[in-house]
């Protein structure tokens, strides 16, 4: 299985991430933005934990990738999102029809709704359960488990994904801090900020015509990304995604 691994736009632990890449089942090939413009018919699936294009300037993604994702559905490449990749790409609202989610740094509209800017909290302890126990991701992984992460108070839709996994975290503004604030500088920041309560959805798969994607909200750091379970979640993923 030959993997396309993405990161950049975002900060993370980078040795973190490379022993979690190491733990990946496949030939991983790990490309970082701006120079994150492969050819994909190289490769089985791309990973994705990077979160290029946002704010304050938002930025289109490149071609390769728009096409990419537009030929999806007839060339079945697989896709895995991880984490602040859901966040990816504020001016491309095909990127959150793709992956099933979207994640607003200010506030805008949602399939011609009006929202408030997203939500995050960092490391909420959370006891996570497994929606579909049939499905050949969570094949050998327990029924519950527990991680330490952040969570995300955004749009997801539910109505357009196969669920996966659900946390037992409050999704709610009472917990969650306003991203247009944290972008304004004022990080951690609630005051003023009204967000409905969000889903609990934290894995997701989605087919998109031959084109297999899962999402995992997970990922935050190295507690994380060296967690037996999760790692075996996303190599799951990885194979499911790939058709292998």
């Amino acid at each position: 299985m030959r993997i396309a691994a993405f990161s950049g736009g975002h900060s993370f632990d980078r040795d973190a991430f490379a022993g979690f890449l190491e733990s990946m089942p496949g030939e991983v090939t790990w490309f970082e933005h701006p120079d994150a413009d492969p050819g994909q018919e190289a490769f089985d699936v791309s990973l994705h934990y990077d979160m290029p294009g946002t704010l304050p300037r938002p930025s289109a993604p490149p071609d390769s990738l728009r096409d990419a994702v537009r030929a999806a559905p007839k060339s079945g490449h697989g896709y895995v999102v991880l984490h602040h990749a859901i966040a990816s790409w504020a001016a491309w609202d095909e990127w959150a029809e793709f992956v099933g989610g979207r994640y607003l740094y200010r506030p805008g509209v949602v399939r011609g709704v009006e929202r408030p800017d997203s939500g995050y909290r960092h490391a909420v302890p959370q006891h996570i359960s497994v929606v579909d126990t049939d499905h050949p991701i969570v094949a050998g992984i327990p029924e519950s488990f527990d991680l330490t992460d952040e969570t995300y108070l955004c749009e997801v839709f539910e109505d357009d994904v196969t669920p996966l996994l659900r946390t037992d975290a409050e999704m709610t503004d009472a917990v969650h801090f306003s991203t247009a604030s944290a972008m304004a500088g004022r990080r951690d920041d609630r005051t003023g900020w009204q967000h409905a309560p969000g889903s609990s959805l934290v894995g997701w798969t989605k087919t998109n015509g031959r084109s297999r994607l899962a999402y995992l909200q997970p990922g935050d750091g190295a507690p994380t990304l060296s967690d037996p379970v999760y790692r075996r979640l996303v190599g799951a993923a990885l194979r499911w995604a790939a058709r292998q």
